[in-house]
């Protein structure tokens, strides 16, 4: 009998200690990045553009995993309820993190997850066609006046960040946008160029990206961006909209100390990485790193307020 008690604590023991060495060993294994949206928005690009220097900083491998659909929601549950190893992450964005939940039921919120860097915090841009004869928010707000219910805005969900920047103008300009919700920025752009839709709001990276098919009307920010002065604010021309588009990486509830710890840091490294910043540099997108808990904090902030903005539009009915 007195073996047996004197047994049970030292297998404990052997127990957690095996524990506390895998996640010292972390990671022994791919680490997967989910992003919400499909491949080529800014949400996609920047994901690929960090996971390379992250990955050489993390000593080990990062894949990339596209799960669109739901306005975002569809990947920030897949991160949720992943298990809580650190292995999977998610790349999450404004509107699945601090509009959707707010909006539907949803099986997770900002207290689902753990929080490991803010990635970026981009301008949004206005963009139409690069043949369309819109050349200013003046000109869109112009005609949406003289023909009202003609102008269709493309969106990726009701409540979306692109959706949020389109009530935005509306409120401010008093004209009105018929929406039509699209599984991320490649089926929104494909639809502007068919004639679809005339114009969405992107990510500044997509605008940099398809210079050669679309231009920018207005970037919807108080000032100009450091990377593109060359782009009229929506506030210049006389309308005060600011509409970033900011995401992070996030984990599921619970991850090992070590295994968040080590990921924040190469998060931070990766975004100091030449490569990254010579990317950004190139998309004209300023670099905006956030550790774990200032991060935690942000979203936080932001769910609040998102909250009250929905409220102000009239898409929150309770």
């Amino acid at each position: 009998m007195t073996r047996q008690k004197f047994a049970l604590p030292v297998l404990a023991g052997a127990f957690a200690l095996a524990l506390s060495s895998g996640a010292q060993a972390f990671p022994d294994k791919p680490v997967t990045i989910i992003v919400p949206f499909g491949a080529g928005g800014g949400t996609d690009i920047t994901t690929r553009t960090l996971a390379g220097p992250m990955a050489k900083a993390l000593g080990g491998t990062i894949v990339v995993k596209n799960t669109a659909g739901a306005g975002g929601t569809i990947g920030a549950a897949e991160t949720a309820r992943a298990k809580p190893d650190g292995y999977t992450v998610g790349m999450m964005p404004v509107g699945p993190m601090t509009t959707q939940p707010h909006l539907r039921k949803l099986p997770y919120d900002p207290a689902s997850f753990d929080y490991v860097c803010q990635a970026y915090s981009a301008p949004s841009v206005l963009v139409v066609r690069k043949d369309s004869k819109f050349n200013s928010l003046k000109d869109i707000v112009d005609y949406g006046k003289a023909n009202p219910g003609k102008l269709n805005f493309g969106i990726q969900a009701v409540g979306a960040v692109t959706h949020i920047g389109g009530l935005g103008i509306e409120e401010t300009s008093g004209i009105k946008f018929q929406y039509i919700p699209f599984k991320g920025s490649a089926p929104t752009f494909k639809a502007m160029l068919d004639g679809t839709v005339d114009m969405f709001v992107a990510h500044i990276s997509f605008l940099t990206k398809n210079a050669d098919q679309v231009k920018s009307v207005a970037v919807l920010m108080n000032e100009r961006v450091s990377t593109a002065k060359d782009l009229a604010t929506a506030k210049e021309q006389g309308f005060d909209l600011h509409v970033p588009i900011w995401g992070g990486l996030v984990a599921p509830k619970g991850i090992p100390a070590v295994a968040r710890s080590k990921l924040e840091k190469a998060c931070e490294a990766g975004m100091n990485s030449e490569g990254f910043t010579k990317r950004m540099a190139q998309l004209r997108m300023p670099v905006t790193y956030l550790g774990g808990n200032a991060y935690e904090a942000f979203v936080k902030d932001n769910f609040v307020g998102n909250e009250k903005l929905l409220r102000k539009a009239g898409l929150i009915k309770k």
